[in-house]
């Protein structure tokens, strides 16, 4: 792999693989209904963000900006690992379909490159610094996904709350159709420095399945790249996809397929659908998975008997390991509550085992410490920790 001048990043620390870009594509990021008092000028806005991050920040502006740009400022900051390219905008977000108490303010333009690698890293702390910014502000649009980032929730889930957000914050999936089928297709691995991911001719009924697989696969690709056109490789136990694209065309996204080669991976997408199979999770989402159970698990516990009352199951995740042979086998078993007691549950495997042998068939003890989710199934509908608030106002509406 090879970088131009222009990269601000050392290639040693950089990933490597057949599908990296030369260099990430610029992320832009919208500030909406930002306070005219911190675009004033460059200097107004390069003293707001060095009160933020209490540390003095570097600030270069253009002498002959654009003709419609009052003016343009590139913002260095430590602990960023590049610069901020920053200019004001009347109308940001006409067209957008935001309410008009947004979109008649004026907006904040922000550029960058979020690094290969640890790109949610770097976009999680660009939000936070909108975010501190100005606490008047509407939100941020993500205007390469096109995703609305309201205010409150940024405030919610990245200045109040230790848990990291969500790999997919970085890119979105949708779905296009056409004669075959549906394309479906990520927009934002780009700016991560990768490949779009995409599945082509997939059949109506499995479009959101496939949404979902994408979405998986494409976290997965942040900790370990993708092999070269005509790999294969497994995403979960029994489950596998062929690999292909033009490796010459950086605007072309890698192709996945079914492993044979045959074309969309329809026998994958059943078995997910029908839910006798799952995805590999990254250590990321495994680890941000369990904080939020463990975080929540005393609400949990206090929903349990009204979610037995209206005809719910309760389930929690609990991993398991083997090493008796020559590698160590890991699996997360789900798990039914039978009954709660305290601070703990009593359990029984709701499955069995597909990689470890001799799992115990009895109803077994289990803590917070060694859970790694829960879930709650009521109608026919499951429920986790991120859907916690909602899951207990329905408990609630029912009493």
């Amino acid at each position: 792999m090879t970088t131009e001048a222009r990269t601000p990043f050392e290639s040693q620390d950089l990933p490597e693989g057949t599908w990296m870009l030369e260099q990430p594509q610029p992320i832009f990021l919208i500030l909406a209904g930002v306070s005219t008092a911190i675009i004033e000028n460059a200097e107004s806005l390069a003293q707001h963000l060095a009160d933020i991050t209490g540390d003095n920040v570097d600030l270069a502006t253009d002498t002959d900006p654009p003709d419609d740009v009052a003016w343009l400022a590139s913002i260095t900051i430590a602990g960023l690992p590049a610069p901020l390219l920053c200019w004001p905008e009347e109308a940001a977000t006409t067209g957008t379909g935001l309410p008009e108490h947004i979109v008649n303010r004026p907006g904040l333009i922000l550029q960058s490159l979020l690094h290969p690698a640890d790109p949610l890293t770097c976009l999680a702390n660009l939000l936070r610094l909108l975010t501190l910014l100005d606490p008047d502000a509407g939100g941020v649009l993500d205007a390469d996904t096109g995703r609305w980032l309201d205010h409150d929730m940024l405030t919610e889930h990245l200045i109040e709350s230790q848990i990291e957000p969500r790999e997919d914050l970085l890119w979105i999936v949708s779905a296009v159709e056409e004669e075959s089928g549906h394309q479906v297709v990520t927009t934002g691995m780009d700016r991560c420095g990768r490949r779009e991911l995409a599945l082509e001719a997939v059949p109506d009924e499995d479009v959101d399945t496939a949404a979902e697989l994408l979405a998986t696969v494409a976290a997965l690709t942040l900790e370990t790249p993708l092999p070269p056109t005509g790999s294969t490789i497994e995403i979960g136990p029994g489950l596998h996809l062929g690999v292909s694209g033009d490796t010459d065309d950086e605007t072309s996204p890698v192709i996945l397929h079914a492993a044979d080669g045959s074309g969309p991976p329809i026998e994958v997408l059943r078995q997910l659908r029908d839910d006798v199979a799952a995805i590999y999770q990254t250590e990321r989402a495994t680890d941000r998975q369990r904080a939020l159970a463990v975080d929540t698990w005393d609400r949990f516990l206090s929903i349990h008997a009204a979610v037995v009352a209206g005809g719910g199951v309760c389930y929690v995740e609990v991993p398991w390991e083997q090493a008796d042979g020559e590698e160590t086998r890991r699996e997360h078993l789900w798990m039914e509550v039978e009954s709660q007691t305290g601070s703990y549950v009593m359990a029984i495997p709701a499955h069995d085992s597909a990689l470890i042998e001799g799992m115990p068939s009895e109803t077994t003890k289990v803590e917070v410490d060694e859970i790694c989710s829960w879930r709650v199934v009521l109608d026919d509908q499951p429920w986790g920790p991120e859907e916690l608030n909602l899951l207990i106002s329905q408990l609630e509406g029912r009493s």
